[in-house]
């Protein structure tokens, strides 16, 4: 519990210094969409899946900050608590949750763009792993029917999170939403693309799948997960990061999908880590020139 309030302080620390650096915020064409959904009005896929931030916050972009600032400052908390079966050093799991905020597709671009739902899916996808490692099912079954009306690829991951397949049935969300939803059309200039996603992902990626700089570096300190070994690690590491870049192959954003194998990687990373070395690697990380700024 500690080792979380300790997360919970700095993260909050990093919050105000992150305002200060960016505190010009912005609504990104995703963002007009789900704004769009908040008003009440169709959207197109993937978007109308997305339901229920739009259903609490509207078409209030103030919510919308609140919500995603929120859930943002509570993800180096929940890393920290969900890195404590594999890391038993409590300043380890501190900095290792910590590592998040350097990570531009998770903290960096939702602070200039808030209204977006990855950040708040992602908390309540690692809430779900965090209560399957206690014991208790079915708030864990809840939390990932919530993240799956967050956002429809959260409960994959929440299953990565806890290396369980109990999240998976948080899918039942987003289908029941696509057979009983209206999908409306792209209103946005896009619509060609949100009907064959996969040409989108390919267009928008082409000649970038080997660019270190979108691919690579944003990850900062997270690369020194590549050298972990530790059999409990290395298959949630992998497969997650599987699935968070094959994300790439069907969508547009590029660090924004990738990173939503975050945990995974701050764990790896946080466990081959030298203790005495930490807190400078941390600083490092956040400092990170090649971190790019994740909005493509």
């Amino acid at each position: 519990m500690n080792a979380a309030l300790w997360s919970l302080g700095l993260s909050l620390a990093l919050l105000g210094l992150s305002l200060i650096n960016w505190p010009v915020r912005a609504v990104c064409p995703d963002g007009r969409r789900y704004l769009r959904a908040g008003s009440g009005r169709p959207v197109a896929l993937p978007f109308m899946l997305r339901w229920l931030l739009p259903a609490l916050c509207g078409d209030s972009p103030r919510r919308w900050r609140w919500c995603t600032t929120t859930h943002l400052v509570a993800l180096p908390p929940l890393v920290t608590v969900w890195m404590e079966p594999w890391i038993p050093d409590a300043r380890l799991r501190v900095i290792g949750g910590l590592l998040v905020c350097g990570m531009p597709g998770i903290w960096r671009i939702q602070l200039r763009w808030p209204v977006l739902v990855d950040g708040t899916a992602l908390a309540w996808a690692l809430g779900s792993a965090i209560l399957l490692q206690r014991g208790l099912w079915f708030p864990a079954l809840l939390a990932a029917l919530v993240a799956g009306c967050v956002k429809e690829s959260a409960p994959l991951f929440a299953a990565c999170f806890a290396w369980h397949w109990l999240p998976l049935a948080g899918l039942a969300a987003p289908l029941i939403r696509r057979l009983t939803g209206t999908v409306g059309e792209d209103h946005f200039g896009q619509s060609e693309l949100m009907r064959n996603p996969w040409r989108a992902g390919s267009l928008y990626h082409a000649g970038r799948w080997f660019d270190p700089l979108a691919m690579l570096t944003p990850w900062g300190a997270g690369l020194l997960a590549l050298l972990v070994t530790d059999v409990r690690v290395v298959p949630m590491l992998v497969v997650t990061v599987i699935f968070a870049y094959a994300q790439l192959l069907v969508a547009t954003d590029t660090a924004r999908l990738y990173q939503w194998a975050a945990p995974p990687v701050a764990l790896g990373a946080a466990s081959v880590m030298p203790d005495r070395w930490a807190i400078a690697i941390l600083l490092v990380h956040l400092c990170n020139p090649w971190a790019g700024s994740a909005e493509t």
